[in-house]
Order: structure tokens, then C-alpha cells, then sequence
């Protein structure tokens, strides 16, 4: 399965191939905080911790552009608030640790302190309170750290925004009832909104936490379900592929068997990629090689007895008195006893008188008996 897949990984392999190629500059910065994609063929969890940590790269480099504006702004136009430079200052300082520990590898440590980057809202009410007194302004604050929410269930476990919001609610409430307050805040305390000032922002916690964890839940199993639909097709693509190759060489097998029953000894088995197949095609290989070797046996036999036959023919010939015609050398080992036969001496030809009276069928006989006797066979 390949981990590119965006459903499974978080990386999407269906890009322009200029983009593929030339990766914009966030991309560039993003690979510098994220951790390295997961390997070939690595299982669902791994490629999960791949896609939160990108995801927190992403955060991150959105994280220090809010920082870096906010500290911008503290700097230049609200320079009465030290504390909030500081703390800034602090934020930065907890990005590039994150960043690093993100590419690490540490997704739950880089997780967790991206979470606490997120309740930044939280720390700049007392940063940034005149007086170090809690006022009616600082509820839209309290409102802004349902967003820690938010990356605790992109880039942690879903059920862990639970926790983080517990957490808000408490540092919430403790800012609320430990700061010194305000004369708005303690009026708005004094009349009926009071209830509404408490109770706003901490069941915007407990909605935000359900709504998170629902979103967070659902995302994860149909990433699982993606990645067991991609196992399910990559397991259909191999079997489709291995039913080919066996097809196919089954196709060749049996070509080179009709070759063979056609008396095509030359005929061979080409390499096959199926492992199976492949053995059964190389003994057939060394088997048509021998019954090659068995042919040419069988032809040299039949040519041996068919010259053998031949030359016993030109030798009746030439007991026979008459001029034998020698069989030619035809490959067989019958061609050294023609060599032999034909460079002997030969016999001398029988002169008759003319006054010598016909011979006898004995006289003959014996006549040509004692010629054949200087012949190398007699």
C-alpha cells in the first residue's frame, strides 16, 4: 500500500506535477518542523503519526505568524504591556522548541505543548491587565481558548480534548474568582448577567469538547476506513496481477507443449514470473533437451543401419566379382570401415585368352573366390 495516499498519510499523491516538483515556500518550511514521511508500505499507525505530525507543522508555522504579529503589535503601537512582550517572547521561544521536537519524532510531547501555545488567550489576560485587575474585556478571551480544544483533537487522541477542557475550565474559573476585579466586573458580577459571565465560556468549553471529539472520532475511522479500502483494493490488484501472470504462463506452457508433441525439439520455455510456474517450465526445458539428444541418437541409429545396409549391398557387389559403388561418408561411424574399404589395395582384374574356353559356374566360383582373397575382408 502506498503511504502517499492523503486518506491514510495526510500526503495527497494526486498534486500537479509542477507542484510535485517545485514545492511552494510554506511546504518548505512545513518539511523543516514535520517529521519524515513514514516508509513504503508502513502500517496505519505510523502513517497516522505522520499525518498529526505534519498537521502540527502546520500549526506551527500559523502559531508564529499570530506570535510574531502580536509581538509586532506590543512592540509598535501597544508598548505599554512588558509582560505580554515577555510572554511572546516565551511563546516563540516554545514554537521553535515544539518544532523541534515535532521533527523528532515526540508527536505527544509537541502536541502537548502546542496545546498549551493555543491557551495563549489565557496567559495575556493577566499579561495584559491593567492593574492586574480581571475586567469585562477579558471575556472574549476566555472564548478564544475553546481553540486549544480544536488542536488537541488534530493533532492528540480525541478523547484527550476532554481533558484539556477540564483544564480551560479550571484556569478559567481561577482567573475569574482570583484576580482582582474590575468596578464593570464587579457590577456585571452584581446584576443578573453575572451567571451569564461564569457560564458562557465554560459550557463553550464542554460544546466545543463534544463537538471536537465527535469530528475528531470521525475522522479517524474513516481514515480507517480509507486505509482498509486502499489494503482491500491493493489486495484485489495483486491477486488480478498474479491471476495474469498465471495465465499467462500457463499460455506459454502450453504453447511449448504443442511445439513439442509437433516434434519441434528446438522449442523452449521463456522465463516466467510466476515461482511455481517457473519450475515446472525449466524442468520442461531439461526435458525437451533430452528427448533432443534422445532424437538425435534415434536419427543417427536409423542412418547407421540404413548405411550399414548399403555398405553390406556394395560388399555382396563386390564378392560378386563386379565394381562395387562404396555408400559416401554420411556422419555415422560406418564412414572409418567405408575409409578403410575403399583406400585397401585392390584386387587385380582377372585376365582371360581368348583361345580359353567359357568357364564352368564351378570354375567361376572358385575363380572368384581366390579373387576376393587379396581383397582387406577376405
Amino acid at each position: 500500500m502506498q503511504p502517499n495516499q492523503f486518506t491514510a498519510s495526510g500526503y495527497s499523491d494526486h498534486l500537479p506535477t509542477g507542484a510535485a516538483s517545485a514545492p511552494s515556500p510554506a511546504s518548505k518550511l512545513i518539511a523543516l518542523v514535520a517529521p519524515p514521511p513514514p516508509p513504503v508500505g508502513a502500517d496505519f499507525g505510523a502513517r497516522e503519526w505522520a499525518r498529526r505530525g505534519r498537521l502540527a507543522g502546520v500549526l506551527l508555522l500559523a502559531f508564529t505568524l499570530i506570535e510574531l504579529a502580536a509581538l509586532i503589535q506590543f512592540t509598535v503601537v501597544d508598548d505599554d504591556h512588558p509582560a505580554m512582550k515577555m510572554t511572546l517572547v516565551a511563546c516563540l521561544i516554545l514554537t521553535v522548541v515544539v518544532g523541534a521536537l515535532n521533527r523528532l519524532g515526540w508527536n505527544v510531547t509537541a502536541g502537548l505543548l502546542l496545546v498549551a501555545l493555543a491557551d495563549l488567550p489565557l496567559a495575556a489576560i493577566p499579561a495584559t491587565a491593567i492593574g492586574g485587575q480581571f475586567d469585562t474585556t477579558d471575556l472574549g478571551a476566555l472564548y478564544l481558548a475553546a481553540g486549544s480544544l480544536l488542536v488537541a483533537a488534530s493533532v492528540l487522541e480525541p478523547w484527550s480534548v476532554f481533558i484539556v477542557a477540564a483544564l480551560n475550565c479550571a484556569l478559567m474559573a481561577g482567573l475569574m474568582l482570583e484576580m482582582p476585579h474590575t468596578a464593570g466586573f464587579e457590577q456585571l458580577l452584581a446584576s443578573n448577567n453575572a451567571q451569564q459571565a461564569f457560564a458562557g465560556p465554560l459550557l463553550m468549553q464542554v460544546v466545543v469538547a463534544l463537538v471536537a471529539f465527535i469530528w475528531a472520532r470521525s475522522v479517524l475511522v474513516a481514515l480507517r476506513r480509507a486505509d482498509r479500502a486502499e489494503e482491500i483494493a491493493a489486495l484485489e490488484r495483486r491477486e488480478v496481477e498474479r491471476t495474469h501472470e498465471l495465465e499467462q504462463g500457463v499460455r506459454e506452457l502450453l504453447a511449448a507443449h504443442v511445439q513439442l508433441a509437433n516434434g519441434n525439439f528446438q522449442a523452449r520455455v521463456p522465463a516466467i514470473r510466476n515461482p511455481m510456474l517457473w519450475q515446472i517450465g525449466s524442468s520442461l526445458n531439461n526435458l525437451i533437451a533430452r528427448f533432443a539428444r534422445l532424437a538425435q541418437m534415434d536419427f543417427l541409429l536409423r542412418r547407421t543401419e540404413q548405411e550399414a545396409r548399403r555398405l553390406a549391398e556394395s560388399i555382396r557387389v563386390a564378392r560378386a566379382g563386379s565394381a562395387p559403388l562404396w555408400p559416401a561418408p554420411s556422419g555415422t561411424p560406418l564412414d572409418e570401415v567405408i575409409t578403410a574399404l575403399t583406400d585397401g589395395p585392390q584386387p587385380p582384374e582377372p585376365r582371360v585368352s581368348p583361345t580359353q574356353r567359357p568357364t564352368t559356374d564351378s570354375n567361376l566360383s572358385s575363380n572368384l573366390g581366390s579373387n576376393l582373397g587379396a581383397w582387406p575382408f577376405a
